[in-house]
């Protein structure tokens, strides 16, 4: 991975639409990941008296605070952001998500988000909590792979690499990236006719379901209407379609969008931070009392 990596992707865009010129009261964050936005936001506009910021990678929170607690006070949450309306109290003028996985959790070989090189496989955005991925792999049917790889991964071939890593698994113990890769009859530096992985699709739906990202997201989406101060806006960035669709869906008619259609990053930004091409904005107000 290249430093590029670590760039917020659509900065220029939640500064115009997302940021705030006079005082506010607070300011949730529910994916600090490297807390490039909410250092954004806060060095372009007036401190909120309160500021909190979620994270379920342990690792990554106390990495953040560390620099963060610097400059901000900062009230900081190892929890899922599906946990924001259980752990906190009140409303907030902002409140921001950006359901990317973090750059540190890919360049970290050892958490198995990435095949750029091999390392356990792991998949898991809070280490201390669940299965990882290469536990379910040992025992899970062969449908309920090929279900995980269609509906998480919208992989068109799920039926046929969830047979062929049942059969693998057999004979071959796939506990790494790399012995995943190989299994399904890849390496770690294949690529397509996009110049992407073949398993890009594979590898995302593992870690949808291995994490319960929809699931999480779901939750959170019915709460936060109501965590959301009137005259407030809520910003989400998703990474791929069944995120986006969820977002839209789900505030629909709660919220008022306050772009129409969809915000994706620019030619120039697709090229100086690849991170930023999957990546769309979607920004709501609830309206005044």
């Amino acid at each position: 991975m290249n430093n590029h990596q670590h760039l917020p992707v659509l900065q220029d865009e939640i500064l115009q639409l997302f940021s705030w010129k006079g005082p506010i009261s607070s300011y949730a964050d529910l994916t600090l990941g490297g807390g490039g936005h909410l250092k954004l936001l806060l060095e372009a506009a007036p401190l909120p008296k309160r500021i909190i910021a979620f994270d379920r990678d342990l690792q990554i929170l106390e990495r953040t605070r560390s620099t963060l607690s610097k400059h901000f006070a900062i009230e900081y949450f190892h929890e899922n952001f599906d946990q924001f309306a259980e752990k906190t109290s009140g409303q907030f003028d902002r409140i921001f998500l950006d359901l990317g996985v973090s750059s540190f959790q890919l360049d970290d070989s050892t958490r198995g988000f990435s095949f750029q090189r091999d390392g356990p496989l792991d998949m898991r955005m809070d280490p201390s909590r669940g299965q990882s991925a290469w536990e379910w792999l040992e025992s899970v049917e062969e449908k309920e792979l090929a279900d995980v790889l269609y509906r998480f991964g919208e992989e068109g071939r799920s039926r046929v690499h969830a047979r062929k890593l049942v059969h693998e698994r057999q004979t071959k113990e796939i506990r790494t990236t790399k012995a995943f890769v190989e299994a399904l009859g890849f390496r770690l530096d294949s690529k397509d006719h996009h110049g992407k992985h073949p398993l890009t699709r594979v590898f995302q739906g593992i870690r949808i379901f291995i994490n319960d990202e929809l699931g999480s997201l779901e939750r959170c989406l019915e709460s936060l209407p109501q965590k959301l101060a009137p005259g407030g806006r809520l910003a989400i960035i998703s990474f791929h379609s069944l995120e986006d669709r969820a977002v839209k869906w789900s505030l629909r008619g709660k919220l008022a969008a306050v772009n129409k259609k969809v915000i994706q990053a620019n030619k120039k930004e697709m090229a100086d931070n690849p991170r930023a091409r999957s990546a769309k904005l979607r920004i709501y107000e609830k309206n005044e009392a």
